[in-house]
């Protein structure tokens, strides 16, 4: 179902009632003429008895409505946040998952929207607060909607003393404090206020969190998804980066802008979800190594040394110890969504943003001089119902054969090979890989757009290219990984890399 906020003014004042896009003014109050928090179905002993911690002045109704046909009014006291757009926009990513079933955690909890709507789709919820306001405020809520066996609440959060993740949980979700922290002359809010609303400067909530899960991770259930609300624009303190750089897989939910601020609810979970990699000392290929591996689930495999590799054509690949050598192993499902050209212009173009480095048409990783740092390859066959992609990369600058090759420490000297691996993986986990709760989302619009915006770096830089000889420009990439050049006025489509020459 769609929850979605309809109203939150003290009804005193009257109360707005709408889409965000459409907002229509109640003189007084709703429909129904209720002005008085007693006609709203509050019971007065609730406030007799909690006089002391939430005043009655100090506290609002919310309405809050369910595909626009069944109306709760919410509690909001003082200092606790009030549903806003951010929490439908949470709310409908929510409302998305696939089989939700078990125990979920909200961190955070203000009102208990979130959690409601958790509870409504079938999630056993552990409500969690650092505010003794929105911990009562969300216990008021459910018991109106009679949700108090379905939602248990309590005080707490990250970066409490003693806080842990409780056992069994399989979704985490958090509405994240996103505004930026107030420099130490700008007025602030209230600190319980500031805690839910302002994210941290030396280390962010995302962080926090993110950290604690490392530290955890034993303990925590294998297929465990971590949904958050952030901003992306501006950027607030918890970025994505904190998760990738720690091995995490993320995915675009839901996106919204509100006047000049973009919010990102994004999804983030362990690549392989409890499938361990396959580590080898020495192998002759682990493109042959990965056709061994099931079928089913996030299969790879990685080697200290090759003596075997192959890339394109069936060239050869000379690796020394220490290079990152692997292969990934999935199902050929993902041929749906994406053309194998483009599959690999993709993944080529990720890795070299990693690198900060470049993605030369179709598959090679390249330093600005044109040197080679790594390729990327794909191959099927009718005897498996997976594909393997092959990723070779080069650690350090070499000369193979009298050519000059570049390595991945050029450019990010402090990145290990395990270190490597693990952003890689989870780079390639994010949009290749199945996660049980979340639908699989593949748009041959945003993958284009990604591998241009990668492979027109080289072309900006003022590098260009020959086909038989003749100067040609590039004029785009298709979805079927091809290029459409230009030469003396006649456009083309390319597929093979053979017939170009690049001119760095």
């Amino acid at each position: 179902m769609n929850l979605m906020v309809e109203a939150w003014l003290p009804l005193e004042w009257g109360c707005w009632l709408g889409s965000p896009n459409r907002h229509t003014y109640t003189e007084g109050g709703n429909d129904k003429g209720l002005s008085k928090k007693e006609d709203l179905g509050i019971e007065k002993d609730f406030f007799k008895y909690h006089k002391n911690i939430i005043p009655d002045a100090d506290s609002k109704e919310v309405l809050f409505s369910i595909d626009g046909s069944s109306n709760y009014e919410l509690l909001i006291p003082k200092t606790v946040y009030p549903p806003r757009e951010d929490s439908t926009l949470l709310i409908d990513s929510i409302n998305d998952l696939k089989s939700p079933n078990g125990k979920a955690l909200e961190i955070g909890c203000g009102s208990g929207i979130v959690s409601i709507a958790l509870a409504r789709n079938g999630w056993d919820v552990e409500a969690l607060d650092i505010n003794p306001f929105a911990v009562i405020s969300t216990k008021e809520n459910i018991r109106r909607i009679g949700f108090e066996k379905k939602i248990c609440v309590r005080e707490g959060g990250v970066g409490e003393d003693n806080f842990s993740i409780p056992k069994g949980v399989k979704l985490i979700v958090w509405n994240l404090p996103y505004l930026t922290p107030p420099d130490e002359n700008e007025q602030r809010l209230e600190w319980i206020e500031e805690a839910s609303m302002s994210d941290l400067a030396d280390k962010s909530w995302g962080q926090r969190l993110v950290e604690l899960l490392e530290s955890e991770k034993e303990y925590l259930d294998p297929e465990l998804l971590v949904i958050l609300l952030q901003r992306k624009y501006p950027e607030s303190p918890s970025k994505t980066i904190h998760w990738t750089n720690l091995g995490w897989s993320h995915r675009v939910l839901n996106y919204r802008w509100l006047f000049d601020e973009k919010l990102e609810v994004l999804a983030y979970w362990k690549p392989g979800l409890g499938t361990p990699v396959k580590k080898l000392k020495e192998c002759e290929s682990t493109m042959d190594e990965a056709k061994k591996l099931p079928e089913k689930g996030w299969q790879r495999v990685i080697t200290e040394k090759q003596t075997g590799g192959r890339g394109r054509k069936k060239s050869s690949w000379e690796s020394k110890n220490q290079d990152l050598l692997a292969t990934w192993s999935i199902g050929k499902t993902i041929l749906k969504t994406i053309d194998p050209g483009l599959l690999q212009v993709l993944i080529g173009s990720k890795i070299a943003n990693i690198l900060n480095q470049y993605c030369k048409w179709p598959n090679d990783i390249v330093n600005i001089r044109g040197e080679k740092i790594g390729g990327i390859l794909i191959e099927m066959d009718s005897e498996s119902d997976n594909l393997r992609i092959g990723l070779g990369i080069n650690q350090y600058d070499n000369c193979v054969k009298g050519l000059k090759i570049a390595g991945w420490k050029e450019k990010t000297p402090g990145l290990n090979l395990d270190e490597l691996f693990q952003i890689i993986d989870a780079e390639l986990s994010s949009f290749l890989e199945h996660h049980p709760l979340l639908k699989y989302q593949c748009e041959e619009t945003q993958n284009i757009t990604d591998s241009w915006r990668n492979l027109s770096k080289l072309v900006s830089r003022g590098y260009s290219l020959k086909k038989n000889q003749k100067n040609s420009r590039i004029i785009k990439l298709k979805s079927s990984g091809e290029l459409t050049i230009t030469a003396e006025h006649k456009q083309e489509n390319v597929q093979d890399i053979g017939s170009l020459e690049w001119l760095f």
